[in-house]
């Protein structure tokens, strides 16, 4: 039986992946694409909130009508009690690109997975990597594990990771990752009660520990996180809820509007939170892609947004390598640096911006791992996302 091939495998089936398939297909629908997912997209995500201009991206991949048919919830914007106490906000109803998106992350990510496939490219679901043999100029084989199928191969002449942060194909290629920032975030969840009315506005709200995020997603379903690191929060264990809760109380904005919910008494998620980029994003026969390149800090809110656009811009310096174009890999990595860049500075404003609690460890380490401020700096985004 002869091997399984494909012009380009990718690893990794969220947003960035699948994007970039749909992207892929569409510029060149000559190249078979092979999408290698290792759930089945019945897994549990956690939601996110996306700025009104991920309509810009969804349009170009032609996502944008199923996105407004599957139920999505509409924010107005965002709350922030961020250098004051009292909240501020911005609303979004003078948008050009109309409301705030709180996501139902799992019907999103398999949304767009469909959408890869409508395209023409192939999915597998329930499939891990094991490893790769590289084959020169022919590309890599990659050694697979299918569930209730087993081991089995792909030959690949272009591989993409779109893995994540640990991406693992990328860093088995001696990439290395460069951590600018880490910390972590806690979630919990609440639901609305019977009757009860909760704002579609996100909130942030900052702490002597760190900040708060919290937002409504489809279903009525709060998801509520602290992000801190492990300075502010040392000592902390987050075996049971008792902890967090405890912090909790301690942020009266965000206490206030979760008076409408009860706590659901989930187990507590704690996930990294990196602000971090690859030192290479491609090599021979590869490139990284998403938070497999680099991770943006979740007070942006710009993860999902980052990793449709680089999508975008992975296919069409691919598409061009492909064709023979010299330089199109190197110009795809040098635009993701820059954005980098250009995210840090703009991160850099706004932590400064709160100092009332200077001596606080959490605020001491972002001051330190903050880059120098410029004597301009453009305006971002204020609402973070839930970015496991």
């Amino acid at each position: 039986m002869s091997e399984p091939t494909c012009d380009v495998a990718i690893i990794g089936g969220g947003p960035a992946g699948t994007a970039m398939a749909i992207a892929l297909r569409d510029r060149a629908p000559y190249l078979s694409v092979t999408v290698l997912e290792r759930t089945t997209y019945d897994t549990p995500r956690l939601g996110e909130t996306l700025p009104p201009d991920v309509r810009v991206p969804l349009s170009r991949l032609g996502a944008w009508s199923s996105f407004l048919r599957d139920g999505h919830l509409a924010s107005r914007g965002t709350s922030s009690c961020w250098g004051h106490p009292e909240p501020s906000f911005n609303d979004t109803l003078m948008s050009p690109w109309g409301s705030a998106w709180h996501l139902d992350r799992t019907r999103f990510d398999e949304r767009l997975s469909l959408e890869a496939i409508q395209q023409g490219a192939h999915v597998q679901r329930a499939t891990t990597l094991l490893s790769a043999e590289r084959l020169g100029r022919d590309g890599y084989r990659l050694i697979l594990s299918r569930r209730h199928v087993g081991p089995c191969t792909l030959r690949a002449r272009f591989v993409v990771d779109a893995t994540g942060w640990k991406a693992p194909f990328a860093t088995a290629q001696e990439a290395k990752r460069c951590v600018a920032d880490r910390c972590f975030a806690v979630f919990g969840a609440f639901q609305v009660q019977d009757g009860e009315t909760f704002s579609t506005h996100a909130m942030v709200e900052s702490c002597a520990e760190g900040w708060w995020y919290s937002a409504l997603l489809p279903g009525g379903r709060v998801v509520v996180a602290m992000v801190g690191d492990g300075d502010s929060l040392r000592g902390l264990r987050w075996a049971t809820p008792e902890p967090w809760m405890s912090l909790l109380r301690q942020a009266p904005a965000t206490l206030a509007r979760l008076q409408a919910c009860d706590f659901t008494g989930d187990a507590l998620t704690a996930v990294p939170v990196l602000v971090s980029e690859l030192d290479r994003m491609h090599g021979e026969h590869w490139l990284a892609v998403g938070d497999a390149a680099c991770t943006y800090d979740p007070l942006s809110s710009q993860g999902i947004t980052k990793a449709l656009d680089s999508a975008l811009l992975a296919a069409d310096a691919l598409e061009q390598h492909l064709r023979g174009a010299p330089h199109a890999l190197r110009a795809y990595e040098a635009t993701l640096h820059e954005r980098f860049q250009e995210h840090q500075r703009t991160r850099g404003h706004y932590y400064r911006q709160e100092q009332r609690w200077p001596d606080a460890p959490f605020w001491k380490n972002r001051c330190a791992a903050l880059p120098h401020p410029l004597p301009s700096v453009p305006p971002s985004r204020h609402v973070p996302e839930v970015n496991p």
